[in-house]
């Protein structure tokens, strides 16, 4: 009786999310202990506290008589729950990945994971999702606690969804760049420091760059434009600006909700330069496409290391 030979599986993309091994296996580690109760149970019992004590606060601010609106009550808590998650999307996420395989590597259970039948993609893939589901299950966690600020008043369900697109958005494209750096360093602690490094610059570092550079910035691109009518380089700031902010994640957040409360858009609108009327864009369009733009590239490029690697 001949022996059969184990069969190859299924390169589709619908097998690779649903069916992947590595992804079950990771994923029935991580939520059979424990530990993933205890610190979702801590992290929604901290963030009950937090609400708690910042509308206490903001209620015994809006009895003074120069007090805030207490119809904004329901903003602050918005604000303050996303804040929460900007922190788990940019600094949690890209934790959870960065010692995945170089984790695998350290144990010697990398070569032998490398020597079966397991693609290289569904390998990553793998990793990425047992990361990102932990991490988006927390954010899911959260929704009801946001659900408060409608009972407060002063929040649109725009503001809602987009404020969740752009964490989202976000922690997937930190998490990959953490499996990048997973793949391209041989220890957990080098990943785990260039991941962190990574974060913190386009976190803090790009508007601390900003800042600095803002004047210098201005004085040569009008330098390069005094040729032509000074309404053009007044646009190539904005449009700049826009740019800039699209590519940090709080200042998104912000510029994002100045739009929606001055421009009640969130999408595009019209601004008057010197009677020229030129279309201007909400920054949340344009991360949103770079950000997955930027996951997509990091993820074929860890794939392409470890298929190298694999070689």
């Amino acid at each position: 009786m001949l022996m059969q030979l184990p069969m190859l599986p299924k390169y589709t993309l619908r097998h690779m999310l649903r069916d992947n091994p590595v992804m079950m296996k990771e994923l029935r580690s991580r939520m059979r202990g424990r530990r993933a109760f205890v610190v979702l149970t801590i992290y929604l019992g901290v963030m009950s506290l937090l609400l708690t004590l910042i509308y206490l606060a903001y209620a015994s601010a809006a009895r003074q008589p120069f007090g805030p609106d207490p119809r904004q009550a329901g903003k602050v808590v918005l604000a303050s729950v996303v804040g929460v998650e900007v922190l788990l999307a940019v600094f949690i996420a890209p934790a959870f990945t960065a010692g995945a395989i170089t984790g695998e590597k350290e144990r010697q259970t990398y070569d032998l994971l490398r020597t079966t039948l397991l693609p290289a993609n569904w390998f990553v893939m793998g990793k990425l999702q047992s990361a990102l589901a932990y991490v988006l299950l927390l954010i899911v966690a959260s929704i009801p606690l946001q659900s408060i600020a409608f009972l407060l008043g002063g929040v649109a369900l725009e503001e809602l969804l987009v404020s969740q697109l752009l964490v989202i958005v976000a922690a997937v494209a930190y998490a990959i760049y953490g499996l990048f750096c997973s793949s391209l360093l041989r220890s957990t602690l080098a990943a785990s420091v260039a991941t962190f490094a990574g974060t913190i610059f386009f976190t803090v570092g790009v508007p601390i760059l900003v800042a600095i550079g803002g004047s210098f910035t201005s004085s040569l691109l009008f330098g390069y434009t005094s040729g032509i009518p000074g309404w053009v380089g007044e646009v190539l700031l904005v449009h700049a600006g826009l740019f800039l902010a699209s590519l940090n994640l709080p200042a998104t957040l912000i510029v994002s909700e100045i739009f929606l409360q001055e421009q009640n858009t969130l999408f595009f609108y019209q601004q008057n330069f010197s009677g020229n009327m030129v279309w201007l864009y909400s920054p949340w369009l344009l991360f949103t496409v770079l950000h997955l733009l930027l996951a997509w590239f990091l993820y074929w490029l860890t794939v392409q290391r470890v298929r190298k690697v694999a070689v």
